[in-house]
């Protein structure tokens, strides 16, 4: 390589295979270190509380048939034994993003940060001192909310079930 700006050629290659073989013998990835990671994120969920729908008639579930898809909600209410939360999907605010959804939300705890889990990642909000919060640009689909209090470690924090916005 002789600029930054070149694409990477057979050199490049092969320095790199010799960066990583010194950094496998110096500091290998521990073997196990997969199964590990897998456990204490099963813990860290079990140390969650999980929210329940106040209206069961709410959740949308998948007909018999597997091109039925389920009906999206509009608003919900998720109620836990350390908070309650209701959220209210509709169409973001500019014309050109049809596939988009806005979730304006509030929340029992202010200061709270809600994290919408999407097929495409998560998007968060801190509430504000009313429980106010809007999360922008969510894909259509299935979301669950996860409620955490940043300002206080000793608290769980709280999953929803899984909705369609």
């Amino acid at each position: 390589m002789t600029s930054h700006t070149d694409a990477i050629d057979a050199r490049d290659i092969a320095n790199l295979a010799h960066v990583r073989d010194l950094f496998a013998h110096a500091d290998p990835v521990p073997s196990d270190l997969a199964e590990r990671i897998k456990f204490a994120i099963t813990v860290h969920a079990l140390h969650a509380e999980v929210a329940e729908l106040i209206d069961s008639a709410l959740l949308t579930t998948r007909g018999a048939e597997a091109a039925v898809e389920p009906t999206p909600t509009e608003s919900v209410t998720f109620t836990a034994a350390s908070m309650s939360l209701m959220v209210s999907s509709g169409p973001m605010d500019s014309d050109d993003s049809e596939d988009r959804v806005r979730v304006d939300g509030w929340v029992t705890t202010p200061g709270a940060k809600v994290e919408a889990v999407t097929s495409e990642g998560s998007s968060s909000a801190i509430s504000d001192a009313n429980g106010r919060f809007v999360l922008d640009d969510l894909p259509h689909g299935p979301v669950h909310f996860v409620v955490t209090d940043p300002g206080n470690d000793d608290t769980r924090p709280v999953i929803t079930p899984t909705i369609q916005i």
